[in-house]
């Protein structure tokens, strides 16, 4: 429990420092992110990988930590970063999340965001977290073809912020899709996505497999 609450704790931060992109394209063929992106994209990282390196809460085990050279990702593509049509849940129902370890941590089906990847379009659940911190982000674990070859075989996540109460659309930078820690210590226990959460085209964003 003490490894998930400090799991927890990390991602928050790495979440504000990765997510904060907008724009609407598919991903054929490959878009340029403009020079004030792509920086802002490269200091995100750089200050992840910092944070895997020295933090106390890093999943690194601490063995490995001195010979870690940072995380590996796709290169940033403005053709994964959308502006998803917004659909609120009109009650938020319950949707416990299973854990890698077993048990299952408390969310809800906050809504949902639409839009077109690819040329097909894709339905993701946006979720919330019940409990302490509830109503600062919203939480999205996805799945896509990708899993299990360059990517983590159980999922990736982005973190986004509560949209404004009149807000009818959602950007998603799929370039700032991360790994679950238990994606690097298996003594971690982290939320598997829901299965409705399946992208039906390869999201060659974001971070990739393995560490250097």
């Amino acid at each position: 429990m003490r490894k998930i609450l400090l799991a927890a704790g990390l991602l928050a931060v790495i979440g504000l420092l990765v997510y904060n992109f907008s724009s609407s394209q598919g991903p054929t063929p490959p878009a340029a992110p403009d020079p004030a992106y792509l920086a802002q994209v490269r200091q995100a990282r750089q200050q992840k990988d910092n944070a895997f390196r020295a933090n106390a809460s890093s999943p690194i085990p601490a063995g490995q930590r001195a010979a870690f050279n940072g995380l590996r990702y796709y290169g940033p593509d403005a053709a994964y970063r959308v502006v998803a049509r917004l659909v609120r849940a009109a009650v938020p129902a319950p949707l416990p999340l299973a854990l890698t370890r077993g048990s299952a941590d408390a969310y809800a089906r906050w809504g949902t965001a639409e839009f077109e990847l690819g040329g097909r379009p894709q339905r993701l659940t946006l979720l919330q977290k019940q409990g302490v911190g509830t109503g600062q982000e919203l939480f999205l674990p996805f799945t896509d073809p990708t899993n299990g070859q360059q990517t983590y075989a159980g999922g990736r996540y982005l973190d986004l912020p509560m949209p404004a109460p009149d807000a009818t659309e959602i950007s998603l930078d799929f370039n700032a899709a991360y790994n679950p820690f238990c994606a690097y210590n298996h003594d971690y226990s982290c939320p598997k996505p829901p299965a409705d959460n399946r992208l039906s085209v390869p999201v060659l964003a974001g971070e990739q497999l393995g560490g250097e």
